[in-house]
């Protein structure tokens, strides 16, 4: 039996019970089912979502984030903590719930009158923060600029997709290439999300740092100071009058340092962090000052390799590399079991994953027989990039110890968010951190890494596999849920056996609010969203 991890009511469960819950949190995503009242009412039964009387008007939330946001532009980002921030700005055709079922968004209803056609009513009278219409017109406009932008990273996401029609001012008809059973659940983050045409054309590349008039959510952006502060205020004119916009305005601070973020909730200079800790966990449970929120998440935190260039494109000498690191010691000395070592990007949040397959155990003899028959029986010497912040720096750590006992010497190179993803963008790495925030449909957690995908996408270890293409292409053209596990297991396999990825650990994002915040609706895509917040 694991040590102790934290369930959602924040009592705390052996890995077993952990496993238990994220199956309640899963439920038929792919097509739209939602889990049953029992996995709804755990998600729920949190302070922090309680209603402590009306909700009333006013006051800025203060939220403190771990880095800086990379862009403004939903259509050029990987970035989670840019997702955090575009679910106050931007909406998405469809959205979750606190179940994962997928509900009507910009799109009040939808339906598919064959396997390669989407038909999506609009609602109509919305607007974008700039005043201009949102309409069927405008829906093209970002379906064309996803597909087409050279700097889109939503082009894996959108790939399944034709061409899309504007059919009437408020229908499109969205053309498929092959069925795509993830469709839905793409729509529902930032391949859904509308930007206003207007303002996109107008401001061109000076979109990513200054979001003005661009959305049609329940905030809209007011400045970014780089480096100290994102601003956004309620959207007095937002379409949906039920259930807020209550609060004045969203100020998001980035804070690197976990102690100081933590002191300052408990200190009321902020009301929200977006993540703690896992070592400031049970301590953050045990103060008066903050409620913690804890819900499995969809995530896949992870290690990308190189595979165009040395030392990667050597497949033997990755596999050197996943023997020589000990999972199970990572999670349970860096992360404090609060998450599950990893057996691929499906996380057991998910209806695909397989506990059958395990995750990659530490064997040191064969890691130094890889090496051998990879050419380097003494070893080898390569850099691992990750983001400068406390435990990926201590997971770093712990990784370079591992390897050197393997006879593999890791240097590692800190960098910002920004740098980060510039980094994997343009594959100047050899083994690159990526903490994937996760998607409710797997596709989302696969297909755009994986997949050989011309232009920019997420596949920054450069993989290239005719069989695993096949496998990604027909998990999405099939919609029968069964079928599709049974592939899902069988590209978990490929993966384990060319190691795009060094798969780490599956975590609970535990999120800290002060008291005064009401009204929060927990979603486990660990998005933060406050339309319905308000302040006591």
């Amino acid at each position: 039996m694991a040590a102790p991890a934290p369930d959602v009511n924040g009592r705390f469960a052996s890995r077993r019970n952990f496993l238990r819950l994220c199956a309640l949190a899963s439920g038929g995503l792919a097509q739209a089912v939602t889990v049953g009242p029992q996995a709804a009412s755990i998600a729920l039964a949190q302070p922090a979502a309680s209603q402590a009387g009306a909700p009333k008007k006013g006051g800025t939330l203060r939220v403190g984030f771990y880095v800086e946001a990379a862009t403004m532009d939903p259509h050029l980002s990987g970035s989670k903590v840019d997702r955090q921030i575009y679910h106050n700005i931007y909406e998405p055709l469809l959205v979750l719930d606190t179940s994962l079922g997928i509900k009507p968004g910009l799109a009040e209803s939808w339906q598919q009158p064959d396997p390669k056609t989407l038909v999506m009513k609009l609602r109509r009278g919305v607007k974008f923060h700039d005043g201009t219409d949102f309409n069927a017109e405008a829906a093209k406009f970002n379906f064309n600029r996803m597909k087409t932008e050279p700097k889109s990273v939503r082009k894996g996401e959108v790939a399944s997709i034709e061409s899309v029609d504007a059919v009437d001012p408020y229908t499109i008809r969205i053309n498929l290439r092959r069925p795509d059973a993830a469709l839905l659940a793409t729509l529902t983050d930032r391949a859904g999300m509308m930007v206003s045409p207007k303002t996109a054309q107008e401001r061109g590349p000076e979109l990513e740092r200054n979001a003005k008039g661009a959305g049609t959510g329940p905030f809209e952006f007011v400045e970014w100071v780089k480096d100290d502060h994102l601003l956004i205020k309620r959207n007095d004119s937002y379409w949906n009058k039920q259930g807020g916009p209550y609060l004045d305005r969203i100020r998001y601070r980035p804070i690197p340092d976990d102690t100081v973020k933590l002191q300052s909730l408990q200190a009321g200079e902020i009301d929200v962090i977006d993540y703690v800790q896992p070592r400031d966990v049970a301590a953050v449970k045990a103060d008066k000052n903050a409620v913690v929120l804890d819900v499995p998440s969809l995530a896949s935190f992870a290690y990308q390799l190189n595979q165009t260039r040395p030392p990667f494109d050597n497949k033997a000498l990755r596999h050197a590399v996943a023997y020589a690191i000990d999972l199970e010691q990572i999670v349970k000395g860096v992360w404090l079991n609060v998450g599950v070592p990893s057996n691929g990007p499906i996380p057991p949040t998910s209806w695909a994953y397989d506990n059958t397959q395990k995750p990659i155990k530490r064997d040191l003899a064969r890691a130094k027989a890889k090496l051998a028959e990879g050419g380097k029986p003494g070893g080898f010497a390569f850099t691992m990039t990750t983001a400068n912040i406390p435990i990926n720096v201590q997971e770093a750590e712990v990784i370079q110890a591992q390897l050197a006992e393997g006879g593999i010497s890791m240097k590692v190179k800190l960098v910002d968010a920004a740098t980060q993803l510039s980094d994997g963008n343009t594959r100047n790495f050899d083994m690159i951190s990526y903490q994937w925030s996760g998607r409710p449909d797997p596709d989302g957690n696969i297909y755009q890494f994986f997949r050989t995908t011309p232009g920019a996408s997420l596949n920054w270890s450069g993989i290239s596999n005719p069989q695993l293409d096949a496998l990604l292409d027909k998990t999405r053209e099939v919609s029968a849920q069964p079928e599709r596990k049974k592939l899902y297991s069988q590209v978990t396999k490929i993966l384990q056996e060319e190691l795009p990825m060094i798969f780490i650990v599956h975590p609970i994002e535990p999120k800290a609010f002060s008291p005064r915040v009401q009204g929060y609706e927990p979603i486990p895509d660990g998005m933060m969203r406050f339309r319905t917040v308000w302040l006591k």
